[in-house]
């Protein structure tokens, strides 16, 4: 009985190996490939959707007093609308 259960086991470890090599191969690909496609495609894509991260904030003299000016405007209408809604 032992010599048929040493065959048996004989027979079996090289389809074992076999299975062993087959899904180590499928997990390693399943692990690996979608990061190189990811890596390839995306690659392109990020480079040319740049865009810069600096800007340039100088104001000038007429920048500053349109910008009062609009302040100025948006504060006396605010004032407006208080007085009208307090006569109701």
């Amino acid at each position: 009985m032992n010599s048929n259960s040493q065959s048996a086991n004989t027979e079996e470890l090289p389809s074992q190996r076999l299975a062993d090599v087959v899904g180590t191969a499928i997990a390693v690909l399943t692990l690996t490939l979608p990061m190189f496609v990811i890596g390839h495609y995306s690659s392109s894509s990020v480079q040319d959707n740049r865009q810069p991260s600096t800007y340039n904030l100088q104001t000038t003299d007429n920048d500053t007093k349109l910008i009062k000016s609009e302040i100025s405007s948006i504060y006396k209408m605010n004032q407006h609308a208080s007085r009208f809604s307090k006569q109701k």
